[in-house]
């Protein structure tokens, strides 16, 4: 389909019109367009996309509402099935900010549609899309700028990402959110979902590019934790696994580490810790060396998280309270002066300073006024322990000579020394390791034989990794050693009723990770029950996730004692009475100055709504984080117990299997019992068959026994005939030598005769050649005679030239002569060859004949022959002699000529003297 016919129907499809076509019909009409371009030339191909691209824009701007989301629909469906021909410089030049960014800010836009808009974009950051690149002919020169201009596009969308999108870590992000309605959040929120979604699709397909912009964007501080958020939500994908190696080796991995180990910002470490704590199984199953090579920066974080202080914030005194008391509020918002003691309150770490030559600048805090957590490091240690038991005992046991051990430089400006502390590591590791069970490999194994030897995890994959370290913990131990004694003693116990409680045991929250992340939200009611167990109504969890995940309104009707952002955020006029509130309350006014001063002074907001705000906003953070985790942990552990389930289902399999082999082994007793009483009936006929055959067989003896005299007559008889034949074959033998030399000689002289048939060949050819002489030499009297007619002063020697013709008839005499000769001997040469043949009718003669009688005679006429022969020879060296004779006469009289008349040519220069005269 033309173009002229294409963007008329989208024309009238837009605008409603009765005879438009269906968007299938016009989408398939599209397709069939893509096909034409695709099977014609690129020159064609290129003018139809380039009219097509302008109708496009000016069909968007002149006829699409933007108020209709069916015409935002439409439009991007077209562009979506024109993908495989669009070029990634039109998708990125003209229609991201046409078309592709306001559909991913539109929240009300159909899903369909707003995958079209994001796999355009994909398509547009793919190297490899067609149309794009130069043909397979020969290399395009403009492929660098095109790379060029796709690299500007990623790092643009990664910029959009971090500078444009909501900023959940950004205070003014936070105000400026809180300002706004729900129409313009819901924008917001979906324009950073669209975002994020595809740079994580981005990463999927082209993980180093993605790799690589994470990494050069690591280096600005505020943009990190953005970064850690998006790489937790790329490390969350399913398909990640696939790329796992690719982030092992890739310069990211270290920014990370350096993130972990170098900044001071709880958030960011929490966010980071957890995606390191997810990395673990996939590098221990994609990467296993790269990450041997990176443990001993995995302890110094282990080492860094353990020893973290929180942060203990100043508190601002209660506003309500001071102006009650005749006070200005607005004194106590001056800059409050640090505490020199908060710098021995935090970890060791936050004073230590970064080598120069590692670039790094420090995160310090990315909420200020807030209390600071440590990161989490139950999960992180339990992964650790599990993949490498020995060598994390080692560290533990003394961290700094392990780091010496593996020749890890201090990135520090001090030594491993003076930057760590073994015995504070070695203490608030303790709660750790007696929260954990024992290792097997800590018996069998140390840690340089971990590191060498093959690895006992080697064969496992990923979601057994992540249920064989959760197994690890204590009381996940004990609560599945708890139900494997209540499944065994049920399946024991037959007839008899068990008695179990009446709900089934849960495991107690985990204190480390509510207590770390500073949330204590409580989502189900817990009754004790008893010191040691918790009772927790399952409905109500039930039927509290399904109302969440609703997306209906909830209304809270209990709000658990911990949490006071209420009292806050409300009259913060009344003061609270209880310790707890009292607590949160202190907690969440606390703040900087420079916070404190800005929102209070600059916008006019009060400072205990700003400090509540941040205060959430680092909440929800955390409560992603670790949500995000649950999830992916969720996620492992049901792979993993669908492959148990299927191993359960197999061992039922084979218990099946087993009973069914018993079954048929019985059977089997039963047919051998069969077949030994078949077995003993059949020797006793064996035997009866053994007697027949013992007097069958001394009948058998004796006819071998008159076989064997007559073989020995026969031998006999055999020997003499052998002889007699020995003999004959010795006399075929003499006689085939003799015919042998007979052959012998007769080839020799076959040969002579060969020989001297190319000098009888020569001999004719001379004869040709004087022929040619003679020829010439006419010619050449011809030419002398004209040439003496025309010089008037050869006349004078005509009489001396007649001489010369007297003396060269003289000479032709002589030739005659020779050439009577000559055929005298050609006869001669006949007659021989007439005898020869002779002879040869007579050899053949003689073959039939004895070769003794013949012998002698044919050895005389043989001599006679060659005697003829040597006679030959001697003629025929005398008539080469006086041909060479005749040749020098010949040039004598040249010569003369040649001095006396003048133009005559040179005897060396005339084509037939040449082989003519050149004699043996």
């Amino acid at each position: 389909m033309a173009v002229s016919e294409l963007s008329p129907q989208l024309r009238l499809l837009l605008a409603n019109s009765p005879d438009a076509p269906s968007l299938p019909h016009l989408l398939q009409s599209v397709d069939h367009f893509v096909s034409e371009c695709s099977r014609s030339t690129e020159s064609d191909s290129g003018a139809l996309l380039h009219q097509l691209e302008d109708d496009l824009q000016g069909i968007y701007h002149e006829v699409i509402d933007h108020s209709l989301l069916s015409h935002v629909k439409a439009f991007l469906s077209v562009l979506f099935h024109l993908r495989p021909i669009l070029p990634p410089s039109s998708i990125i030049s003209t229609w991201f900010d046409l078309v592709l960014r306001p559909a991913l800010r539109e929240p009300k836009l159909p899903a369909e549609a707003v995958d079209h808009a994001k796999e355009l974009i994909i398509a547009a950051l793919n190297p490899g899309a067609p149309k794009d690149d130069a043909g397979e002919g020969g290399p395009d020169p403009d492929r660098e700028k095109k790379q060029d201009k796709i690299r500007d596009f990623r790092r643009r969308l990664m910029d959009l990402y971090l500078l444009d999108a909501h900023n959940e870590s950004s205070g003014d992000d936070v105000l400026e959110w809180a300002e706004l309605d729900d129409a313009q959040k819901e924008r917001k929120a979906c324009w950073k979902a669209n975002l994020e979604d595809v740079l994580v699709r981005v990463g999927l397909q082209r993980p180093q590019d993605l790799l690589t912009e994470l990494y050069h964007c690591f280096a600005s501080p505020s943009s990190r934790l953005q970064l850690l958020i998006l790489l937790n939500a790329y490390t969350s994908q399913p398909d990640f696994s696939l790329h796992a190696a690719i982030l092992a080796s890739h310069p990211l991995i270290h920014s990370l580490l350096n993130c972990l180990i170098f900044d001071n910002s709880s958030t960011e470490c929490t966010v980071g810790i957890t995606v390191l704590t997810k990395l673990l199984p996939l590098f221990a199953v994609k990467a296993c060396e790269d990450l041997k090579r990176l443990l001993p920066s995995l302890y110094v974080v282990l080492a860094r998280i353990v020893c973290w202080e929180t942060r203990q914030p100043y508190t601002l005194p209660d506003l309500a309270s001071e102006a009650t008391r005749s006070r200005d509020p607005n004194i106590l918002l001056e800059p409050v002066v640090d505490d020199k003691r908060d710098e021995f309150a935090s970890d060791n770490s936050n004073r230590l300073h970064v080598r120069s030559e590692l670039e790094w600048a420090r995160l310090d805090k990315t909420f200020t006024g807030t209390a600071s957590s440590a990161p989490p490091r139950q999960q992180y240690f339990a992964y650790l322990y599990f993949l490498f038991p020995c060598n994390t005992i080692r560290f533990l046991r003394g961290p700094v000579s392990y780091l010496t051990e593996r020749d890890l430089e201090s990135p520090y400006t001090v030594s491993w020394e003076d930057a760590l502390d073994d015995d504070k590591i070695r203490s608030t590791s303790e709660s750790l390791l007696r929260g954990h069970s024992l290792h097997p490999l800590l018996i069998w194994r140390d840690a340089s034989e971990e590191l060498s030897q093959p690895d006992f995890w080697a064969k496992y994959d990923v979601p057994r990794i992540v249920t064989e370290c959760t197994m690890l913990d204590v009381r996940s131990a004990s609560l599945g050693v708890r139900e494997q004694v209540l499944a065994n003693a049920s399946t024991l116990s037959s007839g008899m009723v068990f008695n179990r409680p009446s709900d089934p045991p849960v495991q107690p929250a985990s204190l480390s990770s509510s207590t770390q992340s500073g949330s204590s939200l409580a989502i189900a009611h817990l009754e004790p029950v008893s010191s040691s167990r918790l009772r927790i109504s399952l409905q109500e969890m039930i039927s509290t996730s399904i109302a969440l995940k609703s997306g209906l309104d909830v209304e809270v009707v209990d709000f658990p004692a911990s949490v006071a952002w209420p009292a806050i955020l409300g009259d913060h006029g009344a003061r609270p009475h209880s310790p707890s509130r009292s607590t949160a309350s202190a907690s969440i006014r606390s703040a900087s100055p420079e916070v404190t001063r800005q929102h209070e002074l600059d916008e006019g907001i009060p400072s205990h709504v700003a400090l509540a705000i941040a205060g959430l906003q680092r909440e929800v953070l955390m409560l992603r984080s670790e949500l995000n985790f649950e999830l992916w942990m969720a996620r492992e552990n049901v792979k993993h117990i669908g492959r148990l389930y299927q191993d359960r289902v197999l061992s039922r399999t084979a218990e099946m299997e087993r009973q069914g082999l018993h079954n048929r082994l019985r059977e089997y007793k039963g047919e051998v019992y069969r077949l030994n009483k078949d077995l003993k009936e059949q020797k006793e006929q064996a035997q009866n068959v053994r007697i027949q055959y013992a007097d069958w067989n001394k009948k058998l003896q004796d006819k071998i026994k008159e076989f064997r005299h007559e073989k020995n007559s026969w031998q006999t008889e055999a020997a003499a005939l052998r002889a007699a034949d020995k003999e004959a074959k010795a006399t075929f033998a003499a006689q085939s030598k003799l015919l042998t030399d007979a052959n012998r000689q007769v080839f020799e002289l076959q040969t002579k005769i060969k020989e001297n048939a190319h000098k009888v060949d020569r001999l004719r050819d001379y004869e040709r050649q004087i022929d040619q002489l003679i020829k010439l030499q006419r010619l050449w009297e011809i030419d002398v005679q004209k040439l003496n007619d025309q010089t008037e002063s050869l006349q004078i020697y005509a009489s001396r030239y007649k001489k010369m013709e007297v003396r060269l008839a003289a000479y032709e005499a002589t030739q005659v002569e020779l050439e009577n000769k000559a055929r005298s001997q050609r006869q001669t040469i006949q007659s021989l060859e007439a005898r020869l043949s002779i002879t040869k009718k007579q050899l053949n003669v003689s073959r039939k004949a004895t070769p003794q009688k013949d012998l002698a005679a044919y050895r005389d006429e043989a001599k006679q022959l060659l005697e003829i022969n040597s006679r030959l020879r001697e003629e025929n060296s005398e008539v080469r002699e006086e041909m060479e004779e005749m040749k020098a006469m010949v040039e004598l009289l040249k010569g003369q000529v040649s001095g006396r008349q003048g133009v005559v040519s040179d005897p060396r220069a005339s084509p037939f003297l040449g082989p003519a005269l050149g004699l043996p």
